[in-house]
């Protein structure tokens, strides 16, 4: 939700007649109902920034319904473990898991196009937003393999650690997921969060940032989230969690600032380059 409200902020900073064409999209949106209910109690702009928050949030939301695809949530390559190795195939080392790239380049151009059915396109916009969110999570882009586990550990989701000493565990995926507060959807956290990274990470201090938001920028986004889940989650490949949630150890300090640092910033990121593909899919003529 975070991440749509940021890319809110962003058209409505530079293309704010873009946020209009989004509304009139929306309008015909098969799972309508799900938004009016979201949207209920709100008007003008924080009416418009909530929508924007639910679309972002909505391939969530839809889980296990007609609109569910999980393997458009990813784009997964392999690490090896350098502590606890497996025996893996070289060839399996450039092999990728899930759809990502694939429906981005699908879903970016059923929105980019003006005659394509109006439900279609609406369900295709949700989707946008969410994919060039989603792909900026290190753990979207890359997991573990080990003698532990010689299946990977299903991008951190088998792999469980503990925020705090003497607290509660929680999988690798979602500790670096949650870094903005996880899934508390209550007003005052998202604002709050909105406003920090907005103040923390502008658009003019993130040279990540082209502009550029086609299929290949895409899959460089995915590229450097790979990079960030080897170097930082993974440690190098040195760094793995427990099995099961009672033998999970605490994380450092050091690990917990680097997964707080590079989280905050990769979510920022997801923002901006929502906004991004906004833009690539709805500045051209006709569109």
């Amino acid at each position: 939700m975070v991440t749509g409200a940021m890319a809110y902020d962003d058209l409505a900073k530079a293309d704010p007649a873009l946020i209009a064409r989004i509304e009139a999209i929306m309008a015909d949106h098969p799972d309508k109902a799900r938004f009016e209910r979201g949207l209920a109690g709100y008007s003008g702009e924080a009416r418009t920034r909530r929508l924007f928050e639910l679309m972002a949030r909505w391939p969530d939301d839809a889980r296990e319904g007609p609109y569910d695809h999980p393997g458009w949530h990813y784009w997964l390559r392999l690490i090896p473990s350098r502590t606890d190795p497996a025996t893996i195939p070289p060839a399996m080392l450039t092999m990728t898991t899930g759809q990502a790239v694939e429906a981005y380049r699908l879903n970016l151009a059923t929105v980019s196009d003006a005659y394509a059915p109006a439900a279609d396109r609406a369900v295709s916009l949700c989707w946008l937003f969410h994919l060039a969110g989603d792909i900026q999570q290190p753990l979207h882009a890359g997991h573990l393999v080990s003698g532990r586990f010689p299946l990977t550990d299903r991008a951190g989701g088998n792999s469980f650690v503990r925020p705090t000493t003497g607290g509660d565990a929680t999988n690798l995926h979602a500790y670096w997921d949650n870094v903005v507060g996880g899934d508390n959807e209550d007003d005052a956290n998202v604002e709050a969060v909105r406003l920090r990274l907005g103040h923390a990470w502008p658009r003019s201090a993130l040279v990540e940032l082209s502009g550029k938001a086609d299929p290949e920028a895409f899959r460089a986004w995915a590229d450097e989230s790979f990079e960030l889940a080897r170097s930082a989650a993974y440690a190098g490949g040195t760094y793995e969690g427990a099995t099961t949630p009672a033998a999970a150890m605490p994380v450092s300090p050091g690990y917990e600032t680097s997964r707080r640092s590079i989280g905050e910033r990769r979510v920022a990121l997801s923002g901006h380059r929502i906004a991004d593909a906004v833009r690539a899919a709805l500045s051209s003529q006709g569109a």
